[in-house]
């Protein structure tokens, strides 16, 4: 009965420590982090022409997103996408591929 008492304490032991490495590694990671977005927003306030283009591009990837969840969500897309290139090769002529030789 010691024994089991002694793996369990052991076993409690070793959740404890990996428990405190890793709020320590989120603790890291959160700085890290937050270090990264101020040095990006402080780039961003000195050059105004940057954050134009990030307002821009935030807009496009937002309606892209939008269109290809409008449509069915992105397998949806892919597979019409994938449909009408496979479906080009068919409607092809015949000797279409002797004029490029």
């Amino acid at each position: 009965m010691l024994q089991l008492r002694r793996i369990t304490d052991r076993v409690a032991q070793t959740g404890q420590a990996a428990t405190d490495q890793v709020a320590e590694h989120l603790a890291v990671a959160g700085k890290r982090g937050n270090e990264a977005a101020k040095s990006a927003y402080g780039y961003v306030m000195n050059h105004p022409k940057s954050a134009t283009a990030v307002v821009l591009g935030t807009a496009l990837a937002a309606g892209l997103w939008w269109l290809a969840q409008r449509n069915g969500g992105y397998n949806a897309v892919r597979k019409q996408v994938l449909q009408r290139v496979r479906g080009a090769r068919s409607r092809l002529p015949q000797n279409a591929g002797d004029a490029i030789e």
